[in-house]
């Protein structure tokens, strides 16, 4: 009795096998096209609301389209780093950003983040970073 159920099960197993299409051909036409490409922008330092203090800060925004996500950095010298003037500069910056690209709305998908860094010639950096999703 068992050898019968495995040779049934073994000879469909082998009927499946021949007679499956393959998916390739299922869909011959339809060809998906996922655009998931960063674009970076270094926003102007005019329009970065920073401080006149801020003499080597800069605020760069990485933006994916595809699924509405952008990530926005602000960085500067460790030694002229504070938490507080780089949190009004990324909040103004993604206020910015929002009205530019006809977003109303946007809303944190993690923690900010600090992080201290040195450089290749020993500089001290610091930077500070946002993870934002925006709603249309």
């Amino acid at each position: 009795m068992k050898k019968t159920i495995a040779i049934l099960c073994s000879l469909f197993c082998f009927a499946g096998a021949i007679f499956a299409q393959s998916t390739a051909s299922a869909l011959p036409d339809d060809e998906i096209k996922v655009d998931l490409s960063k674009k970076v922008i270094n926003v102007p330092r005019e329009n970065a609301h920073l401080d006149e203090k801020d003499k080597t800060a800069s605020v760069r925004i990485e933006y994916i389209p595809m699924v509405d996500e952008a990530r926005i950095y602000y960085t500067c010298m460790y030694v002229q780093y504070d938490s507080g003037r780089a949190m009004n500069s990324v909040l103004g910056c993604l206020e910015d950003f929002t009205k530019e690209n006809k977003y109303y709305h946007y809303k944190y998908m993690s923690k900010d983040r600090e992080r201290y860094y040195k450089d290749s010639r020993g500089i001290s950096w610091a930077e500070y970073s946002s993870h934002v999703k925006f709603t249309r």
